[in-house]
């Protein structure tokens, strides 16, 4: 009997794992933290979110620009037209043809 686990043992066994793993988890958030801070200088940092920022900016401008666009110019208008006009001819064609051809 002196062998067999009693449940407060496995209970403070398990509050001591979890109050160890609290602990290292600490510890390795608060290094990365710190090697973060020291690889990314703040001047590179904000040099970076600028460049980011005027990127965006003239992408903005470019959709901006698209958008004052019209949808349909006269080019596409007489693009769909001159192709509608070629189906028409083709259903008319072939329309001449079965009657020929009976």
């Amino acid at each position: 009997m002196a062998d067999d686990v009693l449940p407060g043992e496995v209970y403070r066994r398990l509050v001591d794992h979890e109050a160890r793993t609290d602990r290292v988890h600490a510890s390795l958030d608060s290094r990365i933290t710190d090697v973060a801070k020291d690889m990314v200088p703040l001047a590179l940092y904000n040099q970076g979110e600028r460049d980011r920022d005027r990127e965006v900016q003239g992408l903005s401008e470019r959709l901006d620009k698209l958008e004052e666009r019209p949808g349909m110019t006269l080019g596409r208008w007489l693009g769909i037209l001159t192709v509608a006009a070629a189906f028409l001819a083709l259903a008319v064609q072939a329309y001449g043809t079965l009657k020929g051809a009976k």
